[in-house]
């Protein structure tokens, strides 16, 4: 593998593994510059969207019953599935070879992942058609039926808003995320709020705004940048065979993800009613509070991980992966501990006095929110080094937890049992994820590549 990479954009890499200095006061000086202006940018935009959804929740659940609230998180369960399938087949792999191509091999690129994109976008719908059809059947819940016709409507519109952020995130382009979801944001929260006005807000009224204001954004990214992009066939099948190749180990891992963390919500629902799918949903939408920092690092750190491995292999990726778990943790940590103590009280004054009671599950789910910081850079630096594979297996963990002990915590103790099952699942991933990385720098030595 090449130790240097030809960016397809955003600012000069300076939060890499040649960063001056040792220990803390290196660290600091290497978060300085033009990558902590990257940083701040991509910050802005993960509040923005965090903001966005935050918002989303809490207008819903302070509007519409529990039984409503809990079906926008069934509903939302679907599309977070979707999307970490996407992220998975798609964006992983493009945040990884884009990065090593430039001009007309890169527009060609990025034309084949949109393509592959709308494709899936269209097996989607035609799966949620498929569901449409099941609950009329009289399979599952009745009231589900509406909500999903209209994600069906929609959902092309949701998966293409998060393709354009994370194309803007593997080229460091944090500006251009950041005024797609500003518009996102615009159209969105203005019209639930003119819906709860006017007295017709539902979950179902809710997802067709989602996907307007989505459609929106994502449609003018697309035509404002029409010559970042060119379309031929050839390259289409051939760029699809190239990811599959790297992404299928990626795909599987985000599959078994996305299931294992996304089935807990319906199995809630089916032993305690779709209500208590409503209390989850406010206990998570206030740890979802963090995210702004949370995800914004991540978004900004994963491309830069990719780099520190480029450019200085095994030694520059161990030093680089020390470094920035460390800053990671430190930056969750004080948000973790709010969450913690005042979880419940803040439960109550966003949606309101009939979500009481969720202290506890929110403080589960901050110590999770510490370990998933952990896990996150692990994953990545697994990514990096293209061991795909070793992916898959850590993602076995949670799925394994779920059927061995995650159902029976949901049915035996609800809500809180969710919150016990998701964290009994990051920390035994991470464990794993820690005990491979170890071994794989053994295995390939000082400043060797792995490819």
């Amino acid at each position: 593998m090449k130790r240097a990479a030809e960016r397809g954009g955003g600012g000069e890499n300076t939060l890499g593994p040649g960063g001056s200095g040792k220990g803390l006061r290196g660290l600091a000086r290497s978060l300085s510059g033009a990558a902590t202006r990257g940083g701040m940018v991509s910050l802005a935009d993960q509040m923005v969207a965090s903001a966005t959804n935050f918002l989303t929740g809490m207008i819903i659940g302070r509007v519409c019953a529990r039984d409503e609230f809990g079906l926008y998180m069934l509903c939302m369960s679907v599309v977070l599935f979707v999307l970490d399938l996407q992220t998975s087949i798609i964006s992983s792999p493009f945040m990884i070879y884009s990065q090593r191509l430039s001009g007309r091999r890169h527009a060609l690129y990025l034309g084949s992942t949109l393509v592959h994109q709308w494709a899936l976008a269209l097996l989607l719908i035609l799966l949620l058609a498929g569901g449409h059809l099941l609950l009329g059947l009289g399979i599952g819940p009745a009231q589900l039926d509406p909500v999903v016709r209209s994600l069906a409507g929609v959902i092309a519109f949701i998966m293409f808003r998060e393709y354009v952020r994370r194309v803007c995130f593997a080229g460091l382009q944090m500006v251009h995320a950041l005024l797609v979801d500003c518009c996102v944001a615009l159209v969105q929260v203005g019209g639930l709020l003119l819906l709860a006005w006017q007295g017709i807000l539902s979950t179902r009224m809710a997802f067709l705004v989602i996907g307007l204001a989505c459609g929106m954004a994502s449609t003018g990214w697309l035509i404002l940048n029409r010559r970042a992009w060119v379309i031929r066939l050839q390259s289409v099948a051939a760029d699809f065979r190239k990811n599959w190749e790297f992404g299928r180990w990626v795909f599987a891992s985000g599959l078994l993800w996305a299931l294992s963390m996304n089935l807990y919500p319906w199995f809630l629902a089916h032993y305690h009613g779709v209500a208590a799918a409503g209390a989850w949903a406010a206990a998570y939408g206030v740890v979802a509070i963090a995210n702004p920092l949370l995800f914004g690092i991540q978004n900004f750190l994963g491309p830069k991980i990719v780099q520190a491995y480029t450019r200085g292999g095994m030694t520059g990726l161990r030093r680089f992966v020390v470094r920035v778990t460390v800053v990671f943790f430190l930056l969750v940590l004080p948000l973790a501990m709010i969450l913690f103590a005042f979880g419940g009280n803040i439960v109550v004054l966003v949606y309101g006095a009939k979500y009481g009671g969720n202290g506890g599950v929110v403080a589960i789910l901050a110590v999770n929110m510490l370990v998933t910081a952990a896990a996150f850079i692990l994953s990545r630096a697994i990514l990096a080094v293209e061991q795909s594979r070793i992916y898959f297996v850590a993602n076995l963990v949670p799925l394994i937890i779920l059927f061995a002990f995650g159902i029976l915590l949901v049915k035996k103790f609800g809500t809180i049992g969710v919150a016990w099952g998701n964290l009994a699942s990051t920390v035994a991933t991470a464990a794993v994820l820690l005990f491979f990385f170890s071994g794989l720098k053994r295995r390939t030595g000082e400043g060797k590549d792995t490819a």
